[in-house]
């Protein structure tokens, strides 16, 4: 998935953060793995469904490779995974 480097900001300890919007387009209502494309594991992920409303949620943290979202019944088709990483 192509994704957009939205900014970076160092936290108090000096961690160097960047944040990158991640569209997830072709989720089904099931368990979903969607590749980030980051050159990094995410630390966190916020979902931000785009189109439809219901049932959904993150099926485990994001790994070096993945996201996971699962979608219930008549749920969301798409997102926009906002990573920090």
């Amino acid at each position: 998935m192509p994704n957009t480097y939205l900014f970076a900001f160092r936290t108090h300890d000096g961690a160097f953060i960047r944040v990158a919007k991640v569209p997830v387009t072709t989720v089904a209502g099931q368990a979903n793995t969607v590749t980030h494309g980051l050159p990094a594991a995410p630390l966190a992920a916020i979902y931000v469904p785009t189109s439809g409303n219901g049932n959904w949620y993150e099926t485990q943290a994001p790994d070096a490779t993945n996201v996971y979202i699962t979608v219930g019944a008549s749920g969301p088709t798409s997102f926009n995974a906002i990573c920090f990483y």
